[in-house]
């Protein structure tokens, strides 16, 4: 079995070790080494990266059926000695991250209650999974609270090897998931569970501990935080997306809520105003607009183009000129947000997709789709004179 030097000095960066065997995985050239520092996947936690003399190693697993440890590499490894270089921000990254857990799991079960029932460390955020739901926003600061203070009081971190009996009085908060031998680790009185990922020696190391999100799945709770660099690059990014936004509207960060709450109340006052008007201009186009329709085999038939037009309108408009009547009403607007609708009132012996197929084509687009009697598709900086002539052609 290969010796895991990972568990012995998890700061260990740069070690030399012996090719035990030749394999492959997924058809990628992979070795077993006598000993290694490349942690492999498991527990939540990712695979290290690193290099084997100079071949990066894309993937460690442990081989289920014998323990042995897998490399994979990039392209096929030639040496039988080799020098091993771990990919140290990555690994010290994931020691910050999962020592963090530990530390914020037990703050969730001293102040809530609640047992981690599962862990996920990803490339940009961290999950655990909580087997209770509704914790009130006073519960979540107080566990993170009590979690950056164990993380300040820089308690002592270490791991230890102890056999099944003895684990069995130890109070762990997690139970092991292995039989035999079991690897502990402690952060000192405060949280003792069975893992066998890699962590710092002191909890100062974790750096801050930022719960950034609570999501509830079924009857359990989903919370994603962040540890160490990760938390401070996600405050540096959100701070100054918090000094850009009150920058923005001329205020200070403090006012920044009560800037955006008054931008809503005009947005909400706008759209009514908009609304109003709208109408005002359907009641005043609509009379126009009927002095144009033309009259059709089937009934009667209707085309028109504006330059531009707001969104939502032309919609409206289709609507209130096909509906109750044997009418086939094509409409089109120009501009950045231009539209193209065909509306088949009752009647119409005419299906409103394939009628927007042969204009689009005429036009030289796709897209679109809708029903047999609503069709429409953007047509956003069309030619104005070849969208009219296209939806002429339409009904010729």
């Amino acid at each position: 079995m290969t010796e895991r030097l990972y568990w012995l000095d998890p700061y260990l960066q740069q070690f030399t070790a012996t090719v035990v065997s030749l394999t492959e995985h997924n058809g990628q050239p992979a070795v077993i080494l006598d000993r290694t520092a490349f942690y492999p996947t498991g527990g939540g936690q990712p695979h290290d990266r690193g290099t084997l003399n100079g071949i990066p190693v894309v993937e460690v697993i442990e081989r289920e059926s014998d323990g042995a440890i897998l490399h994979v590499l990039a392209r096929p490894l030639e040496a039988r000695e080799v020098e091993g270089r771990i990919d140290w921000e990555r690994r010290f990254d994931h020691m910050q991250q999962h020592t963090g857990q530990h530390i914020l799991s037990q703050a969730f079960l001293r102040i809530t209650g609640a047992q981690t029932v599962s862990f996920h460390l990803g490339e940009e955020v961290v999950t655990i999974d909580l087997d209770q739901v509704g914790f009130p926003p006073t519960a979540v600061e107080a566990v993170e609270e009590l979690a950056n203070r164990v993380v300040l009081e820089n308690r002592e971190v270490w791991a230890r090897f102890v056999e099944a009996e003895e684990a069995e009085g130890l109070s762990l908060r997690r139970p092991p998931k292995v039989e035999g031998r079991i690897r502990i680790v402690e952060v000192a009185d405060f949280d003792r569970s069975a893992c066998g990922g890699t962590h710092v020696r002191r909890t100062g190391e974790v750096g801050p501990i930022k719960i950034v999100k609570l999501e509830r799945r079924g009857n359990e709770t989903r919370v994603s935080f962040l540890c160490g660099w990760r938390a401070l690059r996600d405050y540096r990014r959100k701070h100054r997306l918090l000094l850009e936004s009150a920058g923005s509207l001329s205020v200070g960060e403090a006012m920044l809520p009560e800037a955006i709450r008054a931008l809503q109340a005009d947005l909400k006052e706008a759209r009514k105003a908009l609304m109003a008007l709208q109408e005002l201009y359907l009641d005043l186009v609509l009379p126009y607009l009927e002095q144009r329709v033309q009259p059709a085999s089937f009934g009667e038939v209707l085309t028109y183009v504006w330059p531009q037009l707001p969104s939502g309108l032309l919609p409206r408009l289709a609507r209130r000129l096909s509906e109750g009547r044997p009418r086939l009403v094509l409409l089109a607007a120009g501009g950045a947000d231009g539209l193209l609708i065909v509306a088949c009132g009752p009647g119409v012996p005419v299906d409103a997709r394939e009628v927007l197929r042969r204009i689009l084509v005429r036009l030289g687009l796709e897209g679109g789709g809708g029903r047999p009697d609503y069709a429409q598709a953007p047509v956003s900086r069309v030619d104005l004179q070849a969208l009219q002539r296209a939806l002429s052609e339409a009904i010729g």
